[in-house]
This record gives structure tokens, sequence and C-alpha cells, in this order.
């Protein structure tokens, strides 16, 4: 059952990097998002789809 749950995050984790790259046009913004999430594996996804989605301001 962790198995899967850490596969999940991983899913996660690779879908927001793959969106942070197709979005972000600045590439300083891009690497940064990607340490983000993966520094923060739950929390970071988090962070840029509210961010992306302009539901958070930054």
């Amino acid at each position: 059952m962790v198995r899967i749950i850490y596969f999940l995050v991983l899913i996660i984790d690779v879908l927001a990097i793959i969106d942070v790259w197709q979005r972000e046009s600045n590439l300083e913004k891009r690497l940064l998002w990607s340490v983000v999430i993966l520094l923060l594996p739950i929390a970071g996804p988090l962070a840029w789809y509210l961010v992306s989605r302009r539901i958070i301001n930054l």
C-alpha cells in the first residue's frame, strides 16, 4: 500500500514538472519551480497548480 502512495506522489511530481516546463517561459522560474516540486513532493505540486491556475498570485 505504501508503494502505491509513493508511486502516485512520483507521478504527480513528474506531471507537475512537465506542466511547469510547458507553461512557464522564464528559465529561472522553470528551474525554481522544478526544485520546489522536487524538494516538497506533496506541497510543491499543490503550490504550482494553485499558482498556475491563478488562485494564488505570486
